[in-house]
């Protein structure tokens, strides 16, 4: 099936799927970010706590961007 695609459906396909794998590696960094905010939290670092979760509410922002981009392209191919 994917033999058939023209070279442009293939690239849009990969993109559409770079989106969703980035959107998945994100993830692993805002586990990542909930666990060492939640460190700087019993350390009583306020300010960190602050930055952190400003960056969790980022990356959760940059997977919505990122699985709307990948929804785009899908529906584009139909």
């Amino acid at each position: 099936m994917i033999d058939n695609l023209s070279k442009q459906d293939k690239e849009i396909l990969k993109l559409s799927k770079l989106c969703q794998h980035w959107a998945n590696h994100n993830e692993s960094h805002k586990d990542n970010f909930l666990k060492w905010r939640n460190i700087a939290e019993e350390k009583g670092l306020k300010s960190v706590v602050k930055n952190l979760d400003s960056a969790i509410e980022m990356m959760d922002k940059c997977n919505e961007y990122l699985h709307s981009a990948s929804k785009n392209l899908e529906d584009n191919q139909s």
